[in-house]
């Protein structure tokens, strides 16, 4: 029997993204840094071009108007070399400016030079800088002019700079800007595997939300789909069913399908919901309407379930919201608050303003939370006693879809409990300020719900 594969590790993601991004912008950011250097190298280096250059030209001018111009023995004018070329060879001004001047006459034979190279440097007629090479690791950078008088060549100047004035800064320049732009990326790098994560960190939250959403909607679904399953063999099975028999199958198969078809519903309105900011569907309502046909609805379940429901109005409520989502958002809270209280007990829905905003507090004498667990009540498919939750008929969504609507309406929601206390939801939404509905002071704060009495 063949040994057991290593199993390969799932792909992540949110890694492959961040890595993706990091390379990215590593690349882009490589490319802007080896585009900079670039430029500023050959900016820095046509600079050093450019003195050395000048440098040339000012001597050419400076022995132009030094040349001595005597009569030559054919009668043809010619320069006094000894005079311009007085320092000769040893001429410590000219050593010491790494420049040599040399003196060509009109047949391109060397007169008098002030350089000794190892090989010589041939003539090039003309007034163009070049840069010429001696030997292997040494070059100049020269200059060749012709000069005349009264349209009479005399002959050619040449003017030579030891190149490695712009070969040292340049190379030393390559070194530097090679070391910056390579300890300049590995810092990017560094900084940008840290700032990938800071961006994605909300993403990787959304996406272990997304896998545990799926994995607790899966669960939820399959629990209704596994009963009704079960439910339709057990009635196939029998091939001469009872007529109560059948019905009774029928009933199971209609409440399975209806609280089947209510966790879809829940689901696709999270799905469309969160996060939605949108104003689509909002008008100026009155909350306290809303609040008295979700009691007389609810009214019955309270009764069948030997409850007692109380709504107690501090006046009027206008807010701007979607009716819908409203009625949706103090059912779900009221009937969450019914499916566990116990018999006897008593449920109360109270109203006030505070300032603009608008409070409804929905109070139960049931069971109550512990205070560890208030903060998660109001996440999806989270229950304090799964089992007992599912007894009492709940999906573990009603308290994340009225969060969403809070949220939607730019409003809060907050739970106050103990255990065997009962629980207290309280909502603040933000109201339309009316000066009919405005209250005294006295009574405007949160502590003011009318729950008492």
């Amino acid at each position: 029997m063949p040994a057991d594969r290593p199993r390969a590790e799932p792909r992540n993601p949110i890694k492959q993204t961040r890595l993706r991004l990091l390379v990215s912008y590593i690349a882009v950011t490589a490319a802007i840094m080896a585009l900079f250097a670039v430029g500023f190298y050959t900016y820095v280096r046509s600079t050093l071009v450019e003195r050395v250059d000048d440098t040339l030209d000012h001597v050419v001018e400076l022995v132009e108007r030094s040349l001595v111009v005597v009569p030559g023995p054919d009668g043809e004018p010619v320069v006094d070399a000894n005079y311009v070329f007085a320092g000769g060879d040893d001429d410590p001004t000219v050593e010491m400016d790494l420049i040599y001047l040399e003196w060509f006459d009109r047949r391109g034979q060397v007169v008098r030079s002030t350089a000794v190279f190892p090989r010589p440097v041939p003539l090039v007629r003309g007034s163009l800088h070049a840069t010429v090479e001696v030997s292997p690791d040494h070059k100049l950078r020269q200059v060749t002019v012709p000069m005349r008088r009264a349209g009479h060549l005399l002959g050619y100047l040449r003017v030579s700079h030891q190149w490695f004035e712009v070969d040292r800064p340049s190379r030393q320049l390559f070194i530097e800007l090679s070391a910056g732009v390579v300890l300049t990326m590995v810092m990017i790098g560094l900084g940008g595997w840290f700032l990938t994560e800071l961006a994605l960190r909300p993403v990787r939250e959304s996406y272990d939300r997304l896998k545990q959403f799926t994995a607790d909607a899966s669960h939820e679904l399959r629990t209704p789909l596994a009963a009704l399953q079960t439910n339709v063999q057990v009635a196939l099975a029998d091939p001469q069913p009872s007529v109560d028999e059948y019905r009774r199958s029928l009933e199971v198969t209609e409440r399975l399908t209806r609280r089947l078809g209510r966790l879809v519903a829940d689901l696709l309105f999270l799905a469309r919901n969160e996060g939605l900011q949108s104003a689509e569907g909002r008008i100026c309502c009155n909350l306290t309407e809303i609040l008295q046909q979700v009691v007389e609805e609810q009214t019955p379940l309270a009764q069948a379930a030997d409850l007692a429901v109380q709504l107690k109005s501090g006046g009027p409520l206008t807010v701007t919201a979607n009716p819908d989502q409203m009625h949706q958002l103090f059912t779900n809270l009221l009937s969450n608050a019914i499916r566990y209280t116990p018999a006897g007990g008593r449920v109360c829905l109270g109203t006030a303003r505070d300032g603009r905003d608008a409070l409804v507090e929905v109070s139960d004498t049931g069971i109550g939370i512990a205070p560890e667990h208030l903060e998660r009540i109001f996440e999806r498919f989270w229950r304090v006693d799964s089992a007992r939750t599912r007894q009492a008929g709940g999906s573990g969504l009603g308290l994340a879809i009225a969060r969403t609507i809070v949220e939607n309406h730019r409003g809060e929601i907050h739970a106050l409990s103990e255990p065997g206390r009962g629980t207290t939801l309280r909502v603040r939404l933000p109201g339309r300020p009316d000066g009919q509905e405005r209250r005294p002071a006295s009574e405007n704060t949160p502590g003011a719900l009318p729950l008492e009495g």
